[in-house]
This record gives C-alpha cells, structure tokens and sequence, in this order.
C-alpha cells in the first residue's frame, strides 16, 4: 500500500499556458499520432471536449509522464480543457503506460448498438480513405473520432449495412457496405441490384460485370492467404462502373502500379473532405468535477469480480488480452502507472473490464486508480486515442530501427512459445522487454536480414536467424545472405526455393502469403539446408485432412 499513499489526484483546467509549461518537463518525446493530435485539438477548440477520467499522468518529480498529445493539443488550439491529473507516479513506469487494451472503433459502435458494428467501422474507414481522395486498404486509418463524425454527418451509411450481405461471402462485408453506400449516391436501386446479383447473379452471361466480379472475388477465396481490401474494392468499383453504364467486360483487373485507383462514375461532388468532418457546436461537457471521486487501491480479485458484475453494456472481451494483463499481474510486471478503471454515476464500470477479468484469472490483486461519478455519456470517447505501441517503448530506452526490432521480438515470442498459429496469442510489452534482455543477440540479427524486407519482411527475417543462429550461427548467416542474394544455389537447394517462394508471392498484387506460413516454409528450408538435404517442392499445408504442425527448428 505504500506505493499507493502517494497518488494525488485532482480535476483542473488546463490553459495553453499551463500545458505549455507542463510541456517543458517531459518523460520521453516518442512520436505523437497526428490524427489523434488533430482530433483532439478539433475537439477543444469546438468545446467537443468531455471529462471521461483518463488522466494526464505526474511522475513523482512533476514531469509528465502521459498526457503529451492532449496538452499540444491545448496548446494548437488556445483553448482550456478540463481533465483529470494524477500525481505522484513512479517515473520508472513509463515504459507501461498505454499496455492496456484501448477502445478501438469497432469496440465504440458494438456499444453503441450499432448492428454490424465491425463491419461498420471497416466500411467507414473505407468511405473516409475513398472521399479523401486515398486508397482504401492502404495507408494509416484516421482517428476514430473522425471516422464517428463521418457517420454523423451520414447516417445512411447504416442503409447499407443489411442490403450489403447478400454479398456474402465473396464480398466482405465491410467493403460491401462501403461500396452499397458510395454506389448509392450515384443510382439507389442499381446499387440494391448489383450487390444482391454479386450474391446470386441473375444472368449467364460470361462477359456480364457480375459475372466477371464473382469469378475474380472466387479465384482470391481459392487462393488462400489474405486478400488485399483495395484490389477487392478497385475491381468491384470498376465492375459497377461497367454494370451501371450497362457495359460488358472480357477481362477485370487492376494494377496499382499501372493505374491509379477506379472513381464511381457520375457520382456527386464529395468537395473537400472536411465537408464530412462535424462542425457541430459545443457539447455538455459530461462529469462535472465535484462529481468525481478518485482513489488509489489495491483492487483484489474479490473487488473484481463485484465490479464486473455491474459493467452493463461493454465491448466483447477479449481472452487473449485478458491472457496478457493475467500473466504480468502473476509475474508482479504490473505497475501502478496512472491509468483509470472508470465507474459511472450509477455504479457501472465503463472501462477496465480486462484488467478487472485478468486479476480473477491471475488470482492475484493489482494496483489500480478508479475514478467514480462520470457520466454515462462519456462511454464511447473512452481509449479510442493510440495506444502506445513497443516501438515507442524501445525508442524511448534509445535502441535503433525500432519498429522492426518490435515486430522481431514478437515474433520471436511467437515461435519461442509455439504460438505462431494461434491467432489471438499476443505478448505484453513487459514480456517483449524481458525477452530483449535474454536475447540480445537479436539486434545482430536485425543487420543481417537488413536486405530481405522487400521478399519476406525483416521482423519475421530477423526472428528466424536470431532462431537459427542460436542452433548453428555461421550457417544461419550463410542461409539468409544466400536467399538475400540468390548466389550458387543449385536447383534443388531448399534456399532457392523459399527465395522463388518468397518473390513470386510479393510480386502478386492479388494475395498475400500468410504470415504463419512464411515462418512454417522457412524452418522447413532452415532444416532442409543445415542436414544438406535436396528439396524438390517446398510446401506446407495448413488445411484440410493432411493438415501439418508447425515444423520445429532443428
């Protein structure tokens, strides 16, 4: 508890002064996300702002600890805000904040009752990405909060949600109801048409659009792997284009390396994207600061389970972040960082549902700060900013390249604990850390796969030499400078064929390679090449009846 007496906490309203001030004296000065930055300055400059009990963190010695994107905020927008700080935190912590899960779109409008509230926030996303001109499936995805606004500002996007699944399944379903609504504006009922005939076609026509479409869309089911969200879009817009005008098509395709992305024809003038973004004016700004009450406990997993059983609405928990928080609750990798369980008025949680779940899992009690009294209305801008990902947590500790040594790590993690085909299995960002330390030769690693990004990826590349070098390290050396440069390998080496593998899946613009099965075909090739055995067809099956494990690393 002693850890506990220390915390301070207060609602103050903070003034672009104040916040430059605080500014001066901070812990770590890693990448802010822009979209969330602009979000947030929109918001305050609006009076959008709520009071939703997520704190701007102290350490102990006054410097700031998290909260660095609200103040620029205040800051860029000369304009006050009110929030809720905490004081008194250790310094030492920072390398936790933001590891608890954060509220993402999809989360929001689950909540909010939205039916099909994943594929919504997907098709939204699309919407946006189209009418601003980009690329959807490409690029970085706006701040939820723009994304929110953009179906303010049009509701009848949820129109499409319902006529958007006789699509199903060649069409996913995001992408469906993206391209119902923005086919809409142009002709509503040809729009009903064409993704009802993309479900059951009403023609036999080879040369019909429709046709065309379900034969491209059945080719990339059959294909296996991931299919890419901008060629599914770029062909079905360039099918409805040709339905529209009643064209016929030989051939659909697309190839974003020689034409640029396919535009509705005869659709509206969108104008600039910020005609979607809310203009709307203030807004109540939720809990007043008198309401609130804030305290540092040791939350137990008896307190836990009484306060999940007044959580009411929620998004869906998940069991593998549940999993994580479990396991740095029962290894004591958790730390009192400034991070809220928040508690409305009437005594529902709002947020904090998956650590409140890991700590009876874990049966093991952690340090907690709840906030109590926060309007209800407060729910959906709850954690939906970015969260803080290992990479800033290694920029911060000085280390290079850290993006790729952060995707190293995990996967390191991955074929270390056999999990590499287990979807929802993730590290903390304290196991990640820990594994730093024992394995350091990963950084060795990341320099010599340095070259491989463009066939294989050098997070996955430098995991599996980091795991092969610690099995024979001059012959793991030599495996990857061979498949980086294809030099003397004869016709039968297993290098030439996960480097043939590797090349004639990246120059697909249709399909991705799995990820899991790139590290399955490696070991393979590892293994076929330190016993000098020949390979005549490199493959791994992963479905049906002879569907095999993953290989272990000899």
């Amino acid at each position: 508890m002693d850890k506990l007496s220390g915390i301070i906490s207060s609602v103050e309203r903070i003034t672009p002064e104040i916040a430059a001030g605080m500014l001066q004296r901070v812990i770590g000065n890693g990448r802010i996300d822009q979209a969330i930055l602009q979000a947030f300055e929109r918001d305050m400059r609006e009076g959008r702002w709520v009071l939703n009990g997520s704190p701007i963190v102290l350490a102990t010695d006054g410097r700031v600890l998290d909260g660095r994107a609200r103040l620029h905020a205040c800051v860029r927008s000369a304009s006050s805000f009110e929030t809720l700080l905490v004081r008194g935190v250790q310094p030492d912590t920072f390398e936790t904040i933001d590891s608890v899960r954060k509220r993402t779109l999809a989360d929001v409008l689950s909540i909010r009752n939205e039916i099909h509230g994943r594929a919504l926030a997907s098709a939204l996303r699309i919407i946006w990405s189209y009418q601003s001109g980009g690329t959807p499936g490409s690029g970085k995805s706006p701040a939820p909060t723009v994304l929110l606004a953009v179906l303010e500002q049009a509701p009848e996007i949820r129109d499409s949600v319902l006529p958007a699944l006789r699509s199903m399944p060649l069409l996913p379903h995001g992408c469906a109801i993206a391209l119902h609504h923005l086919a809409s504006k142009v002709n509503a009922d040809k729009a009903d048409q064409f993704v009802a005939q993309v479900g059951e076609p009403v023609t036999t026509n080879p040369n019909s659009p429709i046709l065309q479409l379900r034969a491209a869309l059945s080719t990339l089911r059959g294909q296996g792997g991931t299919r890419k969200q901008s060629y599914i879009l770029a062909i079905a817009i360039k099918a409805w284009n040709a339905f529209y005008r009643g064209r016929p098509i030989k051939h659909l395709k697309y190839g974003a390396e020689r034409e640029s992305f396919p535009r509705f024809e005869a659709e509206p003038d969108w104008g600039p994207l910020s005609r979607i973004i809310s203009k709307s004016g203030p807004v109540n700004q939720g809990a007043k600061a008198h309401a609130l009450k804030v305290r540092a406990v040791m939350v137990t997993p008896e307190m836990a389970e009484v306060m999940l059983a007044d959580r009411g609405p929620n998004r869906h928990v998940s069991a593998s972040v549940i999993n994580k928080y479990a396991r740095d609750m029962m290894a004591d990798r958790w730390r009192l960082n400034g991070q809220t369980i928040k508690v409305a008025r009437d005594g529902r949680l709002l947020d904090g549902q998956h650590r409140l779940e890991a700590a009876k899992k874990a049966k093991h009690p952690f340090p907690a700060i709840i906030v109590e009294g926060l309007a209800e209305d407060t729910f959906s801008s709850l954690d939906i900013g970015r969260r803080r990902s290992t990479s800033d947590i290694l920029r911060e500790r000085g280390e290079n390249h850290t993006i790729i040594l952060a995707s190293a790590l995990r996967w390191l993690w991955m074929i270390r604990n056999g999990v590499v085909l287990a979807a929802n299995s993730s590290p903390t960002n304290g196991e990640l850390l820990e594994l730093l330390e024992l394995n350091p030769s990963i950084r060795t690693s990341l320099k010599h796969v340095a070259a491989i990004r463009e066939i294989m990826g050098s997070g996955i590349a430098a995991a599996l030499h980091c795991t092969f070098a610690g099995r024979d390290a001059a012959r793991a050396d030599e495996f990857f400078a061979r498949l980086i440069d294809g030099v003397q390998l004869a016709e039968q080496s297993p290098v030439r064929h996960l480097r043939e593998r590797l090349i004639r899946t990246r120059a697909s613009h249709r399909v991705r390679l799995a990820e899991a099965e790139r590290v399955a075909i490696s070991i393979k090739a590892w293994n076929a090449y330190r016993e000098d055995r020949p390979v005549q067809l490199l493959i791994w099956r992963n479905r049906g009846a002879a569907r095999e494990p993953l290989p272990a690393v000899m």
